[in-house]
């Protein structure tokens, strides 16, 4: 399977292909009021607001920095009940392709309850990657805020 490789903090971690809609260079940001830290804020997308998830923050508690290499990774994202949005996520050094075996990707042997996103790790030259597994990127109650339905207006 073909990934992308990326870090995130010091760590470095992997996305498959296949599960990326575009890489794009690292934007303005609309701050969001009210959110997680790790939501870096709103990216416009070909005139679509995209919510953007700061790996470094999510994963270590250190923002991603802004360098030639950041960029933004647009990835379908099915909610829980169904509904489905593109969301973006913030990582640096976002500059190789690594094609890898499914096989040579193993559990952690670590229970991390509290991370359902970080997947397999594999062994490559430069130590371990870990796959983050987009489907399990957010939290329920994110879903809630990152996937809101606006209200109706009220008839007069």
């Amino acid at each position: 399977m073909l990934l992308i490789t990326f870090k995130a903090g010091q760590l470095q971690y992997a996305l498959e292909v296949h599960k990326i809609i575009e890489i794009v260079p690292l934007a303005i940001l609309r701050a969001c009021v009210g959110v997680p830290a790790y939501i870096a804020g709103l990216f416009n997308f070909r005139g679509a607001p995209v919510p953007v998830v700061d790996l470094g923050r999510l994963t270590g508690g250190v923002p991603c920095t802004a360098h030639l290499s950041t960029r933004i990774i647009l990835v379908p994202y099915t909610a829980q009940d169904g509904r489905q949005r593109t969301i973006g996520l913030l990582a640096e050094s976002v500059t190789e392709t690594l094609d890898k075996q499914a096989s040579d990707f193993t559990d952690s042997g670590l229970a991390t309850p509290g991370t359902p996103y970080l997947g397999k790790v594999a062994v490559s030259a430069s130590g371990f990657i870990q796959q983050v597994v987009v489907e399990h990127l957010l939290p329920k109650e994110l879903e809630g805020m990152l996937f809101a339905v606006p209200e109706k207006e009220a008839p007069p």
